[in-house]
């Protein structure tokens, strides 16, 4: 646990949320609350601490286990999420319910569940979440 492989994993991960958001490292910085040079020491393989992970998970409303799994201080386990998956629930679990919010969600998940048995993944790319052709998710891997 810890090793290189670890820190590119997260190193991956980071890049990718960077270029969904549109971020540069002082952004991300600024999102985390962290200094820039922890942002560039990061993306140089240096690993994120747990304090620093539960600060970036919280500002960017992700699954904190997800990235301590990811920067590998937590072993992967066949329960693990997918990435998309887990940034899902960590959203939902912020979230005050009420009863009409929760009937809405709902329904849209009701809905989205029906329509991803009928249009193939290729064909439903949302914006922002393509890695140009969609072949990665098609495939099972995880999101950029």
């Amino acid at each position: 646990m810890g090793g290189a492989d670890e820190a590119s994993s997260y190193k991956e991960w980071m890049l990718g949320e960077m270029r969904r958001r549109e971020w540069r490292q002082a952004d991300f910085a600024r999102a985390a609350g962290v200094d820039v040079s922890m942002v560039s020491r990061w993306l140089n393989g240096r690993r994120p601490d747990p304090a620093s992970l539960e600060r970036v998970a919280a500002a960017l409303g992700v699954d904190l286990d997800g990235l301590l799994t990811l920067a590998g201080h937590r072993p992967r386990s066949p329960r693990d999420d997918d990435p998309w998956t887990a940034t899902l629930v960590a959203k939902v679990r912020q979230v005050r319910w009420t009863a009409e919010r929760f009937l809405i969600v709902d329904a849209m998940l009701d809905d989205l569940r029906r329509r991803s048995s009928r249009v193939p993944i290729e064909q439903a790319a949302l914006p922002g979440m393509d890695d140009g052709g969609g072949r990665r998710e098609a495939e099972g891997g995880r999101p950029e």
